[in-house]
């Protein structure tokens, strides 16, 4: 998520001393508040914004009673999939502890409602009148994605007087690190503000070893702020609106932090920090360029797969995985240009108010303003320029050569090539139907459920008794998926092509390779060629059954050489690299 409040900054006099800089002032100032006192009591909102574009905001209320705290609050934010919008209540005790949480509101339309109660070890969750019972770890905290005055209780479970890392237990099964970093020093020197210096401390709070976020609180221990940096996301205290630029701003002295799409020192390559022309709003992207060779140079543009995500195309949970970063450092070695963009809505790219309406077809729009973008550079040669797209990226790759013909050519990884209802159902599926402790009966209800969810999303109904997770189908991104059929647009495709596939895929598999393969010669194009990788899953790596609850067990999260060779020694012929 992106972006910082546009809140009059410009004609604001704000000056920031660098994080981690102790002022002399600071000998002065109380130790670090804890988390939990009578002074976090009382009405507050969050303004969030999404890099420049605003999210919405967050009214609570924290209540102090004698055997703990009561906290209620109202989330109202613009999502990729359509607006979020929740009531929610928690009560703990007097350390934070939970004792009980509600939710309810509606997300694109569908309404939810649930709640939970936390006694004797287990959660009992209540989802439309139906309780279920899951273990619940002693202490842990309640965390819930989007909603941001709950995280004062989080940080709760953080001893401030120890210090130093600290593991924080979250349910539902999850874990966080925690670490307070440093206090930051805010001087507004505009005449309309106080003239003394404002101090926040700083916390890093990694959720899962995947999410990195930056926390703050004020001298009381209030939560200030909280920021996501690999998304831009921030929930900013009302009151504090002012201090974002120069808080953010300290981030650029703490490493780490801040995504680096640098080159390595070392490396035969320069990555250059670009801004593409996209249909109303402005992709980012890092343009890797080789030091040596003959220019203007060969090029490729990555298009990554379903969901937003930033230019290394990393995914939340698979800590190292950076397979967009790996496959355009190794093309840039070997002397091809590779550009990489920031999808829009996510890390610096525009086009937040886009993504409840947007289609796989919109995202290749986005592919051909790359395209256009590098023909215009005098470095890149126009007519040597390949797309590499994987999993909808493999489905985005094909519609933007069959409407281009100028393009050189596209590798596909784990692109689809059966419908969407069918990759969809088969996904549905997989878990039960390969489940040896599931009856033939119970195997045929889940089929079941799977067919009811699919028709919903096709004829745009009720969806509110499934999965959060698969509620965000119910989009006109995941209709247009569940109809379109990838072989009537591979038979059009006249470039070479490239197509991978991991033979353990569990998500788009193996077979659909070959498909793709015999449909765009039956189309008559006779340059195609394509290789299954034995033991690779979807995300190409290495792995036993290949399914997604493997994911965060894997032995390693980089990309073989092989797969790195195929795609390289692949574009060497095609794009005549050197000559």
């Amino acid at each position: 998520m992106k972006t910082v409040l546009r809140l009059f900054l410009i004609v604001m006099s704000l000056a920031v001393v660098a994080a981690g800089q102790q002022p002399a002032q600071q000998q002065a100032l109380p130790k670090p508040a804890p988390f939990l006192s009578t002074k976090i009591c009382g009405k507050g909102v969050f303004l969030v914004s999404l890099g420049t574009e605003t999210m919405g905001r967050e009214s609570f209320e924290i209540q102090c009673g004698a055997d703990g705290y009561r906290a209620s609050g109202n989330t109202t934010l613009k999502l990729p999939n359509g607006t979020l919008s929740q009531d929610t209540a928690i009560e703990v005790d007097k350390e934070g502890v939970p004792r009980s949480l509600s939710a309810r509101g509606s997300v694109a339309g569908t309404a939810f409602e649930q709640s939970t109660v936390f006694k004797d070890g287990k959660a009992a969750t209540t989802i439309g009148g139906e309780t279920r019972e899951a273990p619940y770890t002693n202490r842990a905290a309640v965390f819930v994605n989007a909603v941001t005055y709950l995280m004062q209780f989080v940080g709760a479970r953080y001893d401030v007087a120890r210090g130093g890392p600290q593991e924080i237990p979250l349910f539902p099964n999850l874990n966080a690190q925690m670490e307070r970093t440093g206090r930051d020093e805010v001087s507004a020197a505009n005449v309309a503000m106080t003239a003394k210096p404002v101090y926040f401390d700083r916390y890093s709070f990694n959720l899962a070893g995947a999410v990195s976020f930056v926390w703050w609180t004020d001298m009381d221990g209030r939560l200030a702020a909280v920021y996501v940096p690999s998304q831009k996301f921030l929930a900013l205290r009302e009151e504090y609106a002012a201090f974002s630029a120069p808080l953010l701003g300290a981030l650029a002295n703490v490493k780490g932090i801040v995504p680096d799409y640098s080159a390595p020192a070392t490396a035969p390559f320069t990555a250059e920090d670009v801004s593409v022309e996209a249909k109303g709003f402005k992709l980012a992207a890092t343009l890797l360029l080789p030091k040596t060779g003959k220019r203007p140079f060969p090029a490729v543009v990555m298009s990554t797969g379903s969901g937003q995500q930033e230019r290394d195309s990393n995914i939340a949970g698979l800590k190292g995985y950076r397979p967009f970063r790996e496959i355009a450092e190794y093309l840039a070695s070997r002397g091809i240009a590779v550009l990489r963009a920031d999808d829009r809505g996510v890390g610096s790219s525009g086009g937040l108010n886009t993504l409840d309406a947007v289609t796989t077809f919109d995202f290749a729009d986005d592919v051909r303003a790359q395209i256009a973008y590098l023909r215009a550079r005098s470095d890149i040669d126009p007519a040597r320029i390949v797309v590499i797209g994987h999993s909808e990226g493999g489905i985005i790759a094909p519609l933007v050569a069959a409407s281009d013909p100028k393009l050189a050519g596209i590798i596909l990884m784990a692109g689809t090539g059966k419908p969407g209802e069918e990759v969809l159902r088969f996904q549905l599926n997989y878990a039960a139907e390969n489940n040896p402790k599931l009856t033939e009966a119970e195997k045929a209800k889940k089929r079941a459920e799977s067919e009811g969810f699919i028709r919903a999303i096709k004829e745009n109904g009720d969806v509110s008794k499934y999965p959060a997770l698969l509620r965000g189908l119910s989009s006109p991104w995941g209709r247009a998926f569940l109809a379109y059929d990838p072989l009537t647009t591979i038979r059009k495709v006249r470039q070479p092509i490239l197509i991978l596939q991991g033979a353990l895929d569990r998500q788009v598999t193996a077979e659909q390779a070959r498909m793709l393969e015999e449909a765009a010669r039956r189309g008559g194009n006779r340059d195609v060629t394509m290789r299954v990788f034995p033991n690779l899953n979807h995300l190409f790596l290495p792995a036993k059954s290949g399914a997604e609850t493997e994911y965060t067990n894997l032995e390693t999260y980089s990309l073989g050489d092989d797969v790195l060779r195929a795609i390289a020694d692949w574009l060497q012929v095609k794009l005549k690299v050197g000559k």
